[in-house]
């Protein structure tokens, strides 16, 4: 049997090991990876790299110098395209210390601004909208009319050609009932690329029979939290564990999507500062033409 004191002892060195971990966990949730893809993409004309962030969830515990740093690491990768695909903020909100407690207060969304302000790509810089955005209308409204002054385009249920070989489209976001995939491409030809911003990979649903050959989404984090043999706890997808992140085809796997798809893990974090083996991601696409 072990003594009051060992006891106490081995609990205290478990506690400690416990904390470390957690301290280690939490700290290496704000790292992130760069993982790169090279694909073809119908009716490109010629080769084509795009860089992808997705989920920033600026505010809470995410702030200015890790969004500094992940505009470093696209603009290091040379884009001709930087795209963001939703959940710029974190429903509007951030942690502040004030008297000893932390409490809610709105974000310093300058910061934002001015971060993302420093990515630089010759097609530009193109965001839609995700469901935390949503959070608090005036902050939405804020950042919808000073992205542009930023150099950020927002697509909400609109598209353009960035090139004379893309037509890049975007939608507002799924949970607002706001999204409208037909609209987004009313300006559309045929024969040339399709690129969609789509913040839930649920609402690929709809675009069934729409002219699109990859949609670029983001949203549920690879769960966050990814536990061997559980998986993801929880993610915000009507498909639970089948959205976590990568690619997707048409008619494979338990969601089908009508559309070739690729699902971002991001790079911020919801609810608690903590990703474990669900790691943050920027993305780079190198795309290129048929044949």
């Amino acid at each position: 049997m072990l003594s009051r004191r060992r006891f106490l002892t081995l609990l205290g060195l478990g506690g400690v090991a416990f904390s470390g971990a957690s301290a280690l966990a939490v700290g290496s949730s704000f790292q992130f990876q760069i993982n790169r893809h090279r694909r073809v993409l119908p009716g490109l004309d010629r080769p084509l790299r795009v860089v992808q962030l997705s989920d920033l969830h600026y505010g809470f515990w995410v702030h200015a110098a890790s969004v500094q740093a992940w505009v470093r690491a696209a603009n290091a990768e040379k884009p001709d395209l930087v795209v963001i695909t939703g959940d710029l903020v974190e429903s509007g909100l951030r942690l502040e210390w004030l008297k000893g407690f932390y409490r809610a207060a709105s974000p310093d969304l300058q910061g934002l601004l001015s971060a993302l302000g420093g990515l630089r790509a010759p097609l530009g810089v193109f965001a839609i909208w995700g469901n935390h955005d949503n959070g608090l209308p005036q902050v939405k409204r804020y950042l919808g009319a000073q992205l542009p002054k930023h150099g950020v385009g927002v697509l909400t249920n609109q598209g353009l050609w960035v090139r004379d070989d893309l037509y890049l489209s975007g939608v507002d976001d799924y949970w607002a009932e706001e999204a409208n995939p037909k609209a987004s491409l009313d300006g559309y030809r045929k024969g040339k690329a399709s690129l969609a911003l789509v913040h839930n990979p649920d609402f690929w649903d709809f675009y069934q029979d729409l002219p699109v050959h990859l949609a670029l989404s983001g949203h549920t984090h690879g769960g966050q939290v990814y536990l061997p043999g559980i998986g993801a706890p929880w993610t915000p997808s009507h498909y639970q564990q089948a959205y976590l992140g990568g690619w997707y085809s048409p008619g494979l796997g338990p969601a089908s999507p009508p559309v070739p798809g690729f699902v971002s893990r991001g790079l911020g974090m919801t609810v608690l500062p903590l990703r474990i083996n669900a790691p943050a991601e920027l993305v780079v696409f190198d795309f290129i033409p048929e044949g």
